[in-house]
């Protein structure tokens, strides 16, 4: 087996929260050392002026590369492409169709792939939208038994809890959620945007671990009331272990409602793109340029990272898949990333546009102990 050395970079740490400078040696897919020692390689990275960390993680896109589903991207595109070592598809397919979702993508990407199943049925012939908006398409039996099936790629159910989405269905299809996740002991990802429903009732069925997506949309009728006040129910949710999910997206993401909800003290749990067909060449573009957007409101390097690394992970049980840190023992997952000071213009959801001071890329990533370099950063 190939050892690998990564030397001189800045490791981070998630257990102390900071980066240190240090070698990391890896033999095969696996980490056999995090220290300042050289050790013997085969391969050797020079990682001065690099930042290693753990394998970076979008919580938030759509892969389902499927003839039938003409706005998903294939995988290797925003991952390993960019820089991410693993992707989490958030409901391209539900119960009709995530059983192909292992041949299309798991069996086809080098980046590590897993699914959310979707109570409604996307991915179905000449289904485009509205997949949670009829009784017959929504069905907590297949569902949980498509989930059953899959378990080694599968990690919860989702719920685009929106108008254009759930149709009359509204709240029902969320309780439906609700209770093919309880059934099946994994975590809800509920998608906010236009009511209805409202965003009240949506939160109100959350539990704690659940994930609410799209979290800071510049919509009305979202996190921010009167008086642009965060709602009770918005904060109820994150006191009780709500995870908090950006999906930036081609319409929910705005820096005014996360400036806000920052300044009254609620979270960024974890940073996600929402990448597929319709905003990969605007606006999104990539996960690094949407780290990148954080800066600008003023997260630290080390809070970034830790929301595209971390609390990710732990959020759907990725960290028993030996994502989420660097151990000694764990998987080889890492990616390699630089921040510089450069001046780039970019532009939330909602078209209000910033200029960054700082500027993250993309150097590459390491997936199961194969190096896959960043040709070109987006």
């Amino acid at each position: 087996m190939t050892k690998t050395l990564i030397e001189n970079g800045k490791v981070y740490d998630a257990e102390s929260h900071t980066f240190q400078k240090r070698n990391v040696l890896i033999d095969g897919n696996r980490i056999v050392s995090i220290d300042n020692n050289r050790g013997n390689a085969d391969v050797t990275f020079d990682a001065t002026d690099v930042l290693v960390t753990p394998g970076l993680i979008d919580l938030h896109c759509h892969i389902f590369n499927h003839p039938e589903q003409p706005s998903r991207l294939p995988a290797d595109r925003i991952g390993t492409g960019q820089g991410v070592t693993c992707l989490l598809d958030t409901g391209s397919t539900g119960g009709d169709t995530l059983d192909e979702f292992r041949e299309l993508v798991v069996e086809s990407q080098k980046t590590h792939t897993f699914a959310l199943c979707n109570i409604g049925s996307p991915g179905k012939h000449g289904l485009q939208s509205g997949h949670a908006a009829k009784p017959e398409l929504v069905s907590i039996e297949k569902t949980v038994r498509a989930i059953e099936r899959n378990r080694d790629y599968t990690l919860g159910v989702k719920v685009l809890a929106s108008s254009s989405h759930t149709g009359l269905m509204g709240i029902e299809a969320v309780k439906m959620a609700r209770k093919a996740a309880e059934i099946t002991g994994t975590p809800l990802m509920a998608h906010i945007g236009n009511a209805p429903p409202v965003i009240d009732d949506i939160l109100d069925l959350l539990r704690p671990g659940d994930i609410v997506t799209h979290a800071y949309h510049g919509k009305a009728g979202g996190v921010l009331g009167f008086d642009n006040k965060v709602i009770p129910a918005f904060k109820a949710a994150v006191e009780r272990g709500v995870h908090v999910d950006i999906a930036h997206g081609r319409s929910s993401f705005s820096f005014r409602t996360c400036e806000t909800a920052l300044e009254q003290g609620m979270p960024v749990h974890s940073i996600s793109s929402d990448l597929h067909r319709g905003n990969i060449e605007v606006c999104v573009l990539s996960l690094a340029r949407t780290m990148s957007k954080f800066r600008l409101l003023g997260l630290s390097l080390e809070d970034i990272v830790l929301a595209t690394t971390y609390t990710p992970a732990c959020a759907v049980g990725l960290d028993e898949h030996g994502f989420g840190k660097l151990e000694v023992g764990g998987t080889a997952n890492v990616s390699l990333i630089r921040e510089t000071e450069k001046a780039v213009e970019v532009e939330d959801a909602d078209g209000e546009r910033r200029t960054t001071q700082t500027w993250i890329e993309p150097v590459g990533c390491i997936v199961d102990g194969s190096y896959f370099r960043t040709e070109e950063p987006i």
